[in-house]
This record gives C-alpha cells, sequence and structure tokens, in this order.
C-alpha cells in the first residue's frame, strides 16, 4: 500500500520538529496477572495469533456549549473543533511493523521457542469457518484516527469484518458481535488444546502521538491537544469516526454524512495462553505483559500545543419594545487544524526502539517464570 495518511484540509505546517536524537523515557513493564494459582506451560511450541501495531495518526475532536437565557443575561451556543493529523508515510508504518514482528519471531526461536507457521493451524477446529487472510491490510477500523497495521509476508485467520469493517472476535459475546480483544484471548485455550497445548501468543501494540484534553467548558467550547509520542499503556482514545464501510476521509471523520464520536480502549499488550482444563476450560496457564506507564519516545515530535476555543456572546443589555426587553447574540462556532511533522526515520527508529524493549522484555520474562530450566 502506496497510501501517505496525509489529511489534505486547511493544514497549518508551523510544527516542524528540529531534534536530533532519539531516546525513551522510563520503561516500566509488569505482568497484568489475573486470577492466582498454579499455571501450566506444557509446550515450547508458540502460535502467533496475532501481532499487530496501532499507529495513532490523526484525531477530530469537537467541544460545545448551550447558550441560554439566565440573570438577566443572553448567551448563544458555541461549538469548538480540532482536528490533528501526523505526517507520516504508510511505508513507514509497514516497516516498522515488519522488523518489530522479525524480531520479535527471532527472540523468541533465541530463547528456545518452536515458532509454529500458520499452516500448523489451518485446519484445526478452533478456525473452522475462519477466513484466512494472507498479507493482512491496513485497517483503518479498529479504532478511531487509529491505522492498524499487520506484519508483511504473514497470514493470519480472521472471523469475519463487520458492517464497518472491523475485525470479529472470538468468544462467549462473538453471537452477538459484541466480543473483544479480552474475550478472544480467553478463548485460545481451544486452540491451544487443538495445538497440542501450544501457546498462543496475541501482541497488540498502540503508538500514541496526542493527548487531547475538554477544559472546563464554563465560557465557551474549548479543545486543547498537546503532543506526546509514547507506547500507550492505557488511553481511552476518542475521536470522530464514521460508521460504516467508506472512503478515507469518511473513516477518519473529515467528509462521513452521518458520524459521532467514538471510544476505544488504547492498550499495549502481549498475551500467552496455554493449555485447557477438561473442567471449565479455561487455560492451564496465562501470562499478560503490559506497561505500567506509558513509555514515551522522546527526539521525534516537538513538544507542540493546539487549542480550538469559541468564546461565548453574552447580550447583557437589550432592547426595549413594545413587547418588552429583547436580547440578541449570536452562535459562535470555531475550527482549527494542524499538521504536526515528524522526520519519518526519527520516527521509525524511536518507535522500533519503544516496541522491542517491550517485546524483547516480556519474552524474557515468560521464558524466565516458566521455562527456566
Amino acid at each position: 500500500m502506496k497510501t501517505r495518511f496525509i489529511i489534505t484540509i486547511a493544514l497549518l505546517f508551523g510544527f516542524t520538529t528540529a531534534v536530533i536524537a532519539q531516546t525513551l523515557g522510563d520503561f516500566t513493564p509488569k505482568e497484568d496477572r489475573g486470577a492466582y494459582g498454579p499455571r501450566k506451560f506444557p509446550s515450547k511450541d508458540v502460535y502467533i495469533a496475532n501481532f499487530s501495531v496501532n499507529f495513532q495518526l490523526y484525531n477530530l475532536r469537537s467541544a460545545s456549549t448551550k447558550g441560554g437565557f439566565a440573570n438577566k443575561m443572553l448567551s448563544g451556543d458555541t461549538k469548538a473543533s480540532l482536528a490533528v493529523g501526523l505526517d507520516i508515510p504508510a511505508s513507514t508504518l509497514q516497516q516498522i511493523t515488519d522488523e518489530a514482528y522479525q524480531e520479535f519471531v527471532a527472540e523468541l526461536k533465541a530463547s528456545g521457542f518452536n515458532v509454529l507457521n500458520p499452516e500448523a493451524a489451518a485446519h484445526t477446529p478452533y478456525y473452522e469457518n475462519y477466513e484466512r487472510i494472507d498479507n493482512m491490510e491496513m485497517s483503518l477500523s479498529e479504532a478511531p484516527g487509529v491505522v492498524t497495521v499487520y506484519p508483511s509476508n504473514t497470514t493470519f485467520f480472521v472471523k469475519g469484518f463487520n458492517n464497518s469493517g472491523k475485525v470479529k472476535r472470538e468468544g462467549m459475546f462473538s453471537v452477538i458481535g459484541l466480543a473483544d480483544r479480552q474475550d478472544e484471548v480467553m478463548s485460545y485455550s481451544k486452540l491451544s488444546r487443538d495445538l497440542n497445548d501450544a501457546t498462543i501468543v496475541n501482541a497488540d501494540m498502540y503508538v500514541l502521538f496526542l493527548d487531547v484534553n475538554k477544559p472546563y467548558q464554563g465560557n465557551g467550547a474549548k479543545l486543547t491537544a498537546n503532543t506526546n509520542l509514547r507506547l500507550s499503556a492505557y488511553d481511552a482514545l476518542t475521536s470522530r469516526m464514521a460508521s460504516g464501510k467508506n472512503s478515507f476521509t469518511d473513516k477518519i471523520g473529515i467528509t462521513a454524512s452521518k458520524n459521532k464520536e467514538y471510544t476505544a480502549t488504547a492498550r499495549t499488550a502481549i498475551d500467552f495462553v496455554a493449555g485447557r482444563n477438561k473442567i471449565g476450560g479455561s487455560a492451564l496457564g496465562t501470562y499478560t505483559g503490559v506497561l505500567k506507564k506509558d513509555l514515551t519516545i522522546n527526539g521525534v515530535v516537538g513538544q507542540e500545543k493546539v487549542q480550538s476555543y469559541a468564546k461565548t456572546q453574552n447580550s447583557y443589555l437589550g432592547v426595549e419594545t413594545a413587547f418588552g426587553k429583547m436580547y440578541r447574540t449570536e452562535d459562535i462556532s470555531v475550527e482549527n487544524t494542524a499538521l504536526i511533522k515528524a522526520d519519518a526515520g526519527k520516527y521509525e527508529n524511536g518507535v522500533e526502539q519503544a516496541l522491542q524493549t517491550f517485546l524483547k522484555h516480556h519474552v524474557g520474562e515468560f521464558k524466565d517464570k516458566f521455562f527456566k530450566n
């Protein structure tokens, strides 16, 4: 795919970065352990059911206040919209994902694990009626303002896609289309059983570049965005997004006729699941590697602050008429759009470093906890 994910609407180009080195902030990994008790990983075979990197490239938010008459004052409605994009070519995102995946597989093998190929899982009962996809395409449907990228020259199996193009998940709520990533991970005990207790891996990482806040809206609608490139520990991503399978500009919320703001969880996590208990069907072993806090990526995106503010217009005096005093005010709407410039090479180096740090640590932790001998 040669598309460059650039937003071409009245963009401001005043935020060019001139930083030299890429460094990481404090790395604070942890295991997100669920129920305590004995855990067992019977096999050193590993099957990678999913590997995806989610890159935030765009955010479009709106804030509004409702006017009215109170305390002898008429106030108008206000609305502020803020659109911020990041100028990174799609080829760079694919390169980052490919290299992270290759390094991840190499790390597993160097740690003594046998990485199963897709053919080993292709005919399992778990993947019956699944769609086999070689070279999964980038997707704008998984989270608002985010492009999800899968490694090239790999094969994954998907349950299908919903009306918006989002991947359907396996799990207890899959029948009604509400299964999420965690539901799918919990179902991996079935796939592990089909693969002779192999460990099933799901790695899903989020690279964000923006913090968007809605301050107190007391005197008008206001939005503030601060650049902050990071590997996300846990964020709630909110942005305008079309709900149907429409064009690229619909997907990111610019031209969609029927759109609203959507919120999705952005949590960087890697799961290892193995075995299946005969009673209850739960996994014999689980390990979930996450971050305590965001892993910042310095020296790539300049520290910028972008605002959109629509101040309320008030009418205190009014005009005397035969019918009494009449007040008049206007509704105010303000839009601000900005493109954050970043050097693609620096972005690639910084993000790759963050991904490698996260994945290498948790492969090592998984090995040391369960395969030390």
